[in-house]
């Protein structure tokens, strides 16, 4: 464990040589903003629906976004989200695919960068 009783695996997980990517992010901006989303109900199974909730936007480009969310979803989950638009009373309403998903380092709630990928 480390200081706080933080482990040592959330921070190492954050070193530089780590965070290299194969896609490049030329299009990528800045938007923080709330977003509403609602998971996908597995194809076959019949439950009381998706998990719903909130997060928020730190940047988006036209293939995806980064989300900071409390709920920690499985790669591949699909989930329809309400993609916040530069005018404030707009929103888009459109489905994504979970690509990645990363734990804040600093909390031991549950905290979340992750990576979408728009898929309408």
């Amino acid at each position: 464990m480390g200081d706080r009783g933080v482990a040592i695996s959330n921070w190492e997980a954050w070193e530089v040589d780590r965070l290299k990517t194969h896609e490049p992010h030329r299009d990528r901006f800045p938007l923080m903003r709330p977003v509403h989303y609602e998971l996908s109900e597995p194809v076959g199974e019949k439950t009381n629906g998706g998990h719903k909730g909130r997060g928020l936007t730190v940047n988006v480009n036209s293939g995806g976004m980064c989300l900071l969310m409390d709920h920690k979803p499985e790669l591949q989950d699909v989930f329809r989200v309400h993609v916040p638009m530069p005018i404030l009373t707009a929103q888009t309403p459109t489905l994504a695919e979970v690509r990645w998903v990363k734990a804040l380092p600093f909390h031991q709630n549950g905290t979340y960068f992750v990576g979408v990928k728009f898929l309408l």
